[in-house]
């Protein structure tokens, strides 16, 4: 017999509430798809995204985490103006992990905005403002990533390891695909 009197009792799932600034670790959840295998396919495979997990790392939300999927690619006009607001958001990231000025466009503020692939973007630390979407179709509202918070703004502050002009060092990229047998039946 296994006893479960003497476990902790669940805690509730509150939500962090909306406009809360934290400073958030990004962790890339490879699709195996697109560069690197980096991507996400979309279910109707006519689009690739970014699977980011968002983990917060100090301060009293520690260890929560929420998730977002950003468009990078895709086939329809929808797909390509949500792929612009993915990039506008990657920008911000950019800027808020390595320290740079949206207004910045000096060579090395250019230099800062560059990636060698996507996965330069994990590991990343940046300052972010979470927000709240309400569920729909039986699911329970969720936190999102509502903005990031730049170096022209007063939230923002240096957090350790996220300035440096050059990339983190990322984790090694993803097997690839393999015939669609799972990795233990080979």
């Amino acid at each position: 017999m296994i006893e479960f009197n003497s476990a902790s009792k669940q805690k509730p799932a509150d939500l962090i509430p909306d406009g809360t600034v934290v400073p958030v670790h990004l962790n890339l959840r490879p699709g195996n798809a697109g560069d690197g295998g980096w991507l996400k396919r979309s279910k109707a495979g006519n689009s690739l995204m970014l699977d980011c997990e968002f983990v917060v790392i100090e301060g009293p939300y520690a260890k929560r985490k929420f998730w977002t999927l950003f468009t990078v690619d895709g086939e329809t006009d929808g797909h390509a103006k949500a792929s612009d607001i993915s990039r506008a958001r990657l920008r911000s990231m950019l800027e808020s992990a390595r320290g740079v000025n949206p207004d910045d466009e000096s060579d090395a503020a250019q230099r800062a905005r560059e990636v060698e692939g996507w996965g330069d973007f994990d590991g990343m630390r940046f300052w972010a403002k979470v927000g709240i979407e309400k569920g729909k179709d039986g699911y329970a509202d969720k936190n999102i990533l509502r903005e990031v918070i730049t170096p022209d703004r007063k939230a923002w502050s240096k957090l350790d390891g996220s300035t440096s002009a050059a990339p983190a060092a990322p984790r090694a990229a993803p097997a690839p695909a393999n015939s669609g047998r799972p990795s233990w039946a080979a």
